[in-house]
């Protein structure tokens, strides 16, 4: 029996020593394939769903019924428009920060008196914070 125990102790050592090892070649790699994975499951997912649109598209072409006609019609037109980027990029740069904190804080009012006074609210907020 004593020749068990002398094994068992051998073989959870040497289970230990692999556990405490690294291997920094193993660990780049590794960091470098989440990153790989990263994009396979990304282009994984982005093709999968181009392949159901394009499912439901050509579905919508071979039944023929009035709302399919439109659906595939309507899909046609959205990919061959032209879309102009540069107009949408002066928007975005003539945009201030400070009408967007007006607009966002005229919005939070109107929110707040569409569903109470705003009395209200402050008191049901001082209650709260007695506990």
């Amino acid at each position: 029996m004593g020749n068990y125990n002398m094994q068992y102790q051998g073989y959870y050592n040497n289970l230990g020593k692999k556990q405490r090892g690294t291997n920094n070649f193993a660990s780049a790699s590794n960091r470098q394939s989440k990153g790989a994975n990263f994009y396979i499951k990304r282009l994984t997912r982005e093709l999968t769903g181009v392949l159901a649109l394009f499912i439901f598209v050509l579905f919508c072409k071979v039944v023929v019924t009035p709302n399919t006609q439109y659906i595939y019609n309507y899909s046609k037109e959205v990919i061959n428009k032209q879309y102009d980027y540069s107009t949408l990029i002066d928007k975005a740069k003539g945009v201030k920060l400070k009408n967007i904190e007006t607009i966002t804080v005229n919005f939070i009012e109107k929110v707040k008196n569409t569903i109470s006074s705003g009395e209200e609210i402050n008191n049901k907020s001082d209650n709260f914070q007695k506990f």
